[in-house]
């Protein structure tokens, strides 16, 4: 039952009860009558009134509960309104004067890329090439083709888009550049796990360490959607755990396998896979973005900085360097 309609009970009992108190009549019977009105309206409004306090006010339960009660019950008429304004205002008072967790930041880094000057398409957008109706078929397959060289976790929802285009060309090149990209890794899945089957124990670590990593690449690559993502991601832990359990000290595939959980949503395990590769000897410029990813999904901004700015100045990770640089000067914004 909502409570608007508790609230609603309540006020119609408590006028009841006036009513009674009210009355000529000078009745016992009148007199019970009236305390059990208004006994039920201020265990309703009771009800109401310990629901909309703030979680901090709700504790001990059945003391703070007891507590409204008796303020509505030994006061009548008057303890309905002064309960239902106490609960307004401790509400809303706080609200006025709350810091705001707003800020200007400083505007962010833009790191030019440098392109080939014998690059035919330097000054096209090939996402707007290849997605435009008006551009000539011609050009729109040359852009296509370039997009063949390119890392499929960049160009992926790139070629998806373009399997549903008009151009039949273009569609059939799409879909190969995709089915060619994702027959790499299978066979190579494939030819792992035929050796996996034959390998001596002393090769079913490197085996089951090489499979979770192409298992992962499919999903990295953006190449696997929906259930079959979901599929890889339950064989890349699987293979994941198997290398692990040949091989607990391999600070690499705890990463790896922290990734893998990070990409099935299970943040708490990702965090500890995560933490125990930094243990391992893992570099803080490996381990650390992603620890701060978590920390940033957990809405952790101070541990976000601390992890950042533990990452050395010497990182071969160029971008990775801005964004370390980025969260150094990093100043959470205060109210005023």
């Amino acid at each position: 039952m909502s409570s608007l309609k508790l609230l609603i009970y309540a006020i119609s009992a408590e006028i009841a009860s006036l009513l009674l108190l009210l009355s000529r009549q000078a009745d016992l019977s009148l007199f019970v009558l009236y305390l059990f009105s208004h006994g039920l309206a201020s265990a309703l409004l009771s009800f109401v009134a310990w629901g909309l306090l703030p979680a901090r006010f709700r504790t001990p339960k059945i003391l703070s509960w007891v507590l409204i009660f008796s303020f509505a019950f030994f006061i009548p008429a008057m303890g309905l309104v002064t309960i239902l304004g106490g609960v307004a205002l401790g509400i809303w008072l706080p609200a006025l004067f709350r810091d705001k967790p707003f800020g200007l930041v400083a505007q962010p880094y833009f790191s030019p890329v440098q392109v080939n000057s014998a690059a035919g398409f330097r000054q096209i957008d090939l996402k707007n090439l290849l997605t435009s109706s008006r551009a000539p078929n011609a050009l729109r397959v040359q852009g296509m083709l370039v997009l063949k060289d390119m890392p499929a976790r960049v160009t992926g929802n790139l070629l998806r888009h373009t399997l549903g285009d008009s151009f039949e060309d273009l569609r059939l090149l799409a879909y190969g550049i995709l089915d060619q990209k994702e027959k790499e890794i299978t066979r190579d899945i494939e030819r792992a796990l035929h050796l996996l089957e034959r390998a001596k124990e002393s090769r079913r670590y490197r085996l089951a360490r090489r499979l979770s990593e192409l298992y992962w690449e499919l999903n990295y690559q953006d190449l696997v959607r929906g259930d079959i993502r979901t599929l890889t991601l339950e064989r890349a832990a699987f293979y994941a755990d198997m290398g692990l359990m040949e091989a607990p000290e391999d600070a690499g595939l705890w990463l790896l396998r922290g990734r893998i959980q990070l990409g099935q949503g299970e943040i708490g395990e990702a965090h500890q896979s995560m933490t125990f590769a930094r243990r391992l000897g893992l570099s803080a410029a490996k381990v650390n973005p992603w620890l701060a990813e978590i920390a940033l999904q957990r809405r952790q901004i101070p541990l976000v900085r601390l992890l950042m700015r533990e990452i050395t100045d010497d990182s071969q990770f160029t971008q990775l360097n801005k964004s370390v640089e980025f969260w150094r000067g990093y100043e959470p914004a205060t109210g005023g």
